[in-house]
């Protein structure tokens, strides 16, 4: 939210399969340059004036401990997507046809 314009959007999707739930955030904010986005999962790395550099890292470790994974995309002036992808607790199994 602190990436965008007060005109920006935030979706927030969520959708599953057989092995995943995934839950997507996606906002029109100002995007993360590719520089940025190496490092944003580093301890301490921040571009905010108030930020302590830890909430991404902290995310990170929270989605691993639960055997999931991170995934970010993001383009300069263009915005943000992460994605949370966590494995399904009771998968169903797919049997093939005869």
């Amino acid at each position: 939210m602190e990436a965008m314009q007060p005109e920006g959007k935030l979706r927030v999707l969520a959708r599953s399969d057989d092995e995943f739930v995934y839950m997507q955030f996606i906002d029109t904010g100002s995007g993360i340059s590719e520089d940025e986005l190496s490092r944003i999962l580093q301890p301490y790395y921040t571009t905010k004036k108030e930020g302590h550099g830890l909430g991404m890292m902290i995310v990170q470790r929270i989605i691993r401990e639960h055997g999931g994974q991170l995934g970010i995309e993001s383009r300069k002036g263009e915005g943000t997507a992460i994605t949370l992808q966590f494995t399904q607790q009771h998968r169903r199994t797919r049997l093939l046809e005869a």
